[in-house]
């Protein structure tokens, strides 16, 4: 099976929850069916620290313009 590129969209004042839980559905969709599904990664607009939601600092893994191919 061919793994698909998910991007979580980062950016400032997003809530934490918001993109978190998302990207840890995932990752136990992939533990649970013993191999890889999604190619999971988190992207923002820069490769900039963005700050979500009460202080947190988060380092996309990708700018928008550098991220994997997506399939929409």
């Amino acid at each position: 099976m061919k793994k698909r590129n998910v991007a979580i969209l980062l950016f400032d004042d997003v809530e934490v929850l918001d993109f978190a839980g998302p990207f840890e559905v995932l990752a136990v969709t992939d533990e649970l069916n013993n191999h890889t599904i999604f190619n999971v990664f988190t992207v923002a607009e820069t490769h900039h620290a963005i700050k979500p939601r009460n202080g947190l600092s988060v380092n996309p893994d990708y700018a928008l313009s550098t991220a994997p191919c997506l399939i929409f």
